[in-house]
């Protein structure tokens, strides 16, 4: 019997998440290669070839990657139970780290509190640049002008929910291509 024909304990999927999250650094595309290894090469729970088919799936998914890797091979592994084990062991350490600066932070933010008002003008100031970056990236016409600012009228001034404003945004890109093609002739 192949090591993946076994059924793979639900706390062995979330101690190897546990210890991925807890002690990879960078998060992210970082901790792709030590899950692969985990599973892959050290335990082999899975191939190398399903491995890589989950990744192109986790990639395409929104969210965190490295949460949403752990999510499909805990799936595959162990169905629903295994998805449960694999997101609870991938977050269990950030949490717990989360919850101690939060915890530190109201503990101490007295002592705190003049450092992070400090940061308040140099972190306007970043996120201002970048604003600008992605203007300068996204705004090419009069009709982005327009756009823009019927946008932010309506967040600002009717207090429109951002994730309808999205919504509205993602069926006049699907309109204005649409509408676009049929006038070329495309």
């Amino acid at each position: 019997m192949k090591k993946t024909d076994k059924k793979i304990s639900l706390w062995k999927i979330f101690s190897i998440n546990a210890k991925i999250g807890g002690v990879t650094i960078g998060g992210g595309y970082a901790m792709v290669p030590v899950i692969r290894d985990e599973y892959v090469n050290k335990h082999k729970f899975i191939s190398d070839d399903d491995f890589s088919a989950l990744l192109v799936i986790a990639q395409s998914m929104p969210g965190p990657i490295a949460v949403n890797t752990s999510t499909l091979v805990g799936y595959k592994l162990r169905k629903i139970p295994g998805l449960l084990a694999a997101v609870s062991g991938a977050i269990f350490f950030p949490t717990l780290i989360i919850i101690t600066i939060a915890v530190v932070l109201g503990k101490f933010y007295s002592v705190l509190q003049p450092f992070l008002k400090g940061m308040k003008a140099p972190l306007f100031a970043v996120i201002f640049v970048s604003v600008l970056k992605m203007w300068r990236a996204s705004i090419k016409s009069k009709e982005d002008i327009i756009v823009f600012a019927v946008a932010l009228a309506l967040l600002t001034i009717f207090k429109f929910s951002p994730f309808y404003l999205i919504l509205l945004g993602v069926l006049y890109g699907i309109l204005r291509t649409s509408f676009g093609r049929r006038v070329n002739g495309k």
